[in-house]
């Protein structure tokens, strides 16, 4: 009687396993291992922020930075001997927003920032600015812990997620009105000694003069278009004046006590991108350029007469210089912070990248040997794997070597930039804010297909075998109707209409007759695009059917070719009220979609929908649904408490629905990602970050997770983290293949 018991229990527990999900079943934890890629830490304490506007070194190398956007809060970190000593937190938040610039004195850290009233929503005078206007001003902190804020009399805070009395407002402005660059309507330079607090205000052309103490205001002197300050050894300060003043830009110098200007003017190098100053300990000013250069001037005092450039640090043309891309020593990516430490050493940060996440931060000695270096490279981004060699990975700007045989979180290798904005300045990375990556091989050469948040175009990039250069030059561009972006670009689309543009020049710039129309329509709405393995591209509409945009072959300079003449359009499936994702299979034709139907949709409107469906023979005549199930979701979860398929990615034998958010009524974390057979839809389980790793944010983009079945067996899932400034990695063998071993 047992045995016909548990024989019964073993072939139910067979027959459930078979049968779609209900919304809201429980899976089972698998076995796998949580790693990461792009951050020098794993996010759960500690982690280096996703971009840095500028540094504060002391006499000791502690190192302050400060940031206007840090998803995950850390706008304002310390930093020493290589490690994240911890951020200072109430940065960022419901109408609280860092800045630009950040400095200290013996006691205290002075933090630029702004606060708004989330557009009236926050009501308290002694908190938040009346509605229509922002705060500009600073946040004062204890250097002893600098999550503590320092009360003052008049200082602003107190409720929500704010400091007490620990803002100093410099000025009440006009809510959005602002026009131009950010920067340069914000505080743009921070210099404090015992006894004053000197603040840089481009946006009214004036530095202002506080009690470094009371926080009273002391001063105001005129200058036009001031940056960043520093102070020299004799105690005179200096600024350098913002683009939109001189050209080519300044530095000059100030009289402490009266703003009178004094001493020479140093007048930079035309063609430079001045970024940042600083004195080194030798009395020598550093000045950061963002130029072609990328390098970092030095200008010698020793003659007593006018400054002379001495020299320079770092290699010419930084990170652009032979071969174009490849990351290593002293080559910097737009370098927007330097600060030099009581021994002479040097601090560079630099943020190349086209939307967010680009953290490079170093110190090296005076002599150019690396001390150290942290790494925060992403923000709203996904990885993939060549195809021809599993231990490569790119994003849309990076390139990464793998190391699998290496723990948790170092796996990885920073190699090269594919981004070159002096060679290539069309590059659409440059002009449209990008999301993720696709890798391909088309007759034997790689391809890079980058996706944006929105899934509103596809763009399309190509090696060159023999230069050396990681530079991906441009090649393509799909777009759905033209680009409004106020700037121009790109320069002769059509004036109406969808088009697909192709460098048929081979210079990676957008030229006249290299775009193919499609009758000066528009295209029907879309959210969805693959790629398949033999460049064919795939489009998902929501409710005008599945286009297929079938690769013509290869151009004289390398492109592939894709044309509206030969678009086929498969009708849309009667399982689905809207589709939003798919993926292809061209050797077993199958496709796979996602999305919408009547009685189960999308809760927010990012998302893709609970609903997916298998197609076997998907362009023959005899084309049949293999299956269609319906995976858990939680009803009513809207905006940042949404929990519910973001999309899915297919892999071997497996096919991977990563979540929007956590749910505590599902049993979901952060980071959730369920696990179906391809074969039947069957469940099989589910992952989320180890402890380490911690909460990680919501998923923003549409195609948020990329999978990919190595030759061993192991599957590697890239998941977005934009919460911690890095790329989620989980490592999976399923039991079949456990067995023989995962390998290295």
């Amino acid at each position: 009687m047992i045995v016909m018991k548990v024989l019964m229990l073993w072939v139910l527990s067979i027959l459930l396993a078979g049968l779609p999900p209900s919304l809201g079943a429980a899976s089972p934890r698998l076995e796998y291992e949580s790693s990461w890629i792009g951050n020098s830490y794993p996010g759960g304490q500690r982690w280096v922020p996703q971009d840095i506007d500028h540094i504060f070194v002391t006499a000791d190398g502690t190192v302050y930075s400060n940031v206007h956007w840090e998803e995950g809060g850390g706008n304002v970190t310390a930093f020493k001997d290589g490690e994240v000593l911890g951020p200072a937190r109430r940065t960022h938040g419901w109408g609280n927003q860092a800045g630009y610039a950040v400095a200290a004195n013996d006691r205290y850290l002075y933090i630029a920032g702004r606060m708004n009233n989330e557009g009236g929503g926050l009501k308290d005078p002694d908190t938040w600015p009346p509605k229509g206007f922002d705060w500009i001003g600073v946040s004062r902190r204890h250097r002893s812990d600098i999550q503590k804020g320092v009360p003052f009399p008049g200082g602003k805070g107190g409720k929500g997620d704010t400091l007490p009395r620990a803002f100093l407002v410099v000025d009440e402005v006009p809510a959005g009105s602002e026009p131009g660059e950010r920067r340069l309507h914000n505080i743009t330079g921070l210099w404090a000694t015992k006894e004053r607090l000197y603040v840089s205000c481009p946006y009214d052309g004036t530095i202002k003069v506080f009690d470094a103490e009371s926080m009273a205001q002391l001063d105001e002197w005129s200058v036009e278009h001031p940056g960043v300050l520093a102070m020299d050894r004799g105690g005179v300060l200096w600024t350098l004046l913002e683009p939109g003043g001189a050209s080519p830009q300044e530095i000059i110098a100030l009289n402490p006590r009266t703003g009178e200007r004094t001493g020479p003017t140093i007048r930079l190098q035309e063609g430079g991108d001045a970024k940042a100053i600083c004195f080194a300990a030798d009395g020598c000013l550093l000045v950061a350029d963002a130029g072609p250069a990328q390098q970092i001037h030095i200008y010698d005092f020793s003659s007593g007469e006018s400054p002379r450039l001495a020299g320079t640090f770092g290699a010419h043309g930084g990170i652009y210089a032979h071969p174009a891309g490849r990351f290593g020593d002293l080559r910097f990516n737009m370098p927007a912070g330097v600060a030099s430490d009581a021994e002479g050493n040097i601090y560079v940060a630099h943020r190349g990248s086209t939307g967010g996440g680009s953290t490079v931060l170093e110190s090296y000695t005076a002599k150019g040997r690396l001390n150290w270096r942290l790494l925060g490279l992403h923000f709203v981004d996904m990885a993939d794997v060549d195809p021809e060699s599993d231990t490569e990975v790119f994003t849309k700007e990076e390139r990464f070597m793998m190391d699998y045989s290496k723990p948790p979180g170092h796996q990885w290798s920073y190699e090269g930039y594919t981004v070159h904005p002096f060679r290539y300045p069309q590059d659409p990375r440059l002009h449209i804010w990008s999301a993720g990556a696709w890798v391909r091989r088309i007759d034997g050469r790689r391809f890079l297909f980058v996706n944006d948040m929105n899934a509103q175009h596809l763009q399309v990039y190509r090696f060159d075998a023999y230069s050396g250069d990681e530079t991906a030059i441009p090649s393509g561009l799909f777009a759905g109707r033209p680009i409004r972006n106020g700037k121009g670009w790109p320069p002769h689309q059509p004036g109406e209409g969808e088009w697909i543009w192709r460098d048929r020049d081979g210079n990676g710039a957008f030229d006249p007759r290299e775009y193919d129309r499609n009758d000066g329509r528009d295209a029907p709405s879309y959210q969805g695009w693959w790629v398949d393995d033999t460049g064919t591209v795939w489009q998902a509409t929501q409710t005008n059917g599945i286009r297929r945009f079938r690769m013509q072959g290869l151009d004289e300079h390398g492109n592939p070719v894709w044309d509206y003449a030969s678009m086929t359009v498969f009708d849309h499936p009667r399982e689905f009220k809207e589709v939003r994702r798919l993926r292809y299979d061209p050797a077993k034709d199958v496709m796979v979609l996602g999305g919408t139907a009547a009685e189960n949709t999308n809760q927010h409107w990012k998302p893709m929908g609970p609903v997916i469906a298998r197609y076997d023979n998907w362009s023959g005549p005899d084309r049949a649904l293999r299956w269609k199930i319906v995976t858990p979701y939680q009803k009513g979860s809207t905006g940042h408490h949404s929990c519910e398929p973001m999309g899915f990615d297919v892999a071997g034998e497996y096919l991977f629905v990563p979540y929007t958010g956590a749910s505590r009524e599902m049993g979901f974390s952060t980071g959730h990602i369920e696990v179906f057979r391809l074969n039947d839809g069957g469940s099989v389980g589910h992952m989320e970050p180890a402890e380490e790793i911690g909460e990680i944010g919501l998923q923003d983009i549409r195609e948020c997770l990329r999978a990919y079945r190595r030759a061993n067996g192991e599957y590697l899932v890239f998941l977005e983290e934009d919460y911690r400034a890095k790329i989620l990695l989980y490592r999976w063998m399923p039991q079949a293949m456990q067995a023989v071993g995962a390998g290295g």
